[in-house]
């Protein structure tokens, strides 16, 4: 092999390694939540009535910060109907103790709220 054809061949490599890295950088960057939802929860002591709790964390485990404007549950029958987005049902929550929404969060922090649940979780369709 010549000098030319080496020459070559390395910046074909890194021209493409160079474009793969970039892909990988645009989809990595960029905010990413992590949401954990605990039904169930209890006070210790327990307040009036003994209510239980659902608690809900979310996590800013991406490379920006972002902002979390409101808060919704949806309820799915199948695995398609979530990837076409055809929730059975959907709910904003608006009733909860923790920090109030419009709510900014930075990389690496957490927003958490607690809402007290009722007999109308079970009754959900």
């Amino acid at each position: 092999m010549n000098p030319t054809v080496v020459a070559a061949w390395v910046g074909a490599c890194s021209g493409l390694g160079s474009l793969l890295w970039n892909v990988y950088t645009k989809l990595t960057s960029g905010p990413k939540l992590r949401v954990t939802a605990f039904a169930g929860m209890v006070m210790m002591p327990p307040p009036p009535n003994n209510p239980t709790f659902l608690k809900i964390t979310v996590q800013n485990v991406g490379t920006s910060p972002t902002t979390l404007t409101n808060l919704t549950f949806h309820r799915y029958d199948s695995w398609w109907a979530k990837f076409r987005k055809r929730a059975k049902f959907s709910a904003v929550l608006n009733t909860y103790r923790g920090p109030q929404l419009p709510h900014k969060l930075e990389v690496g922090a957490e927003w958490c709220a607690l809402m007290e649940q009722d007999e109308r979780f079970r009754e959900l369709p």
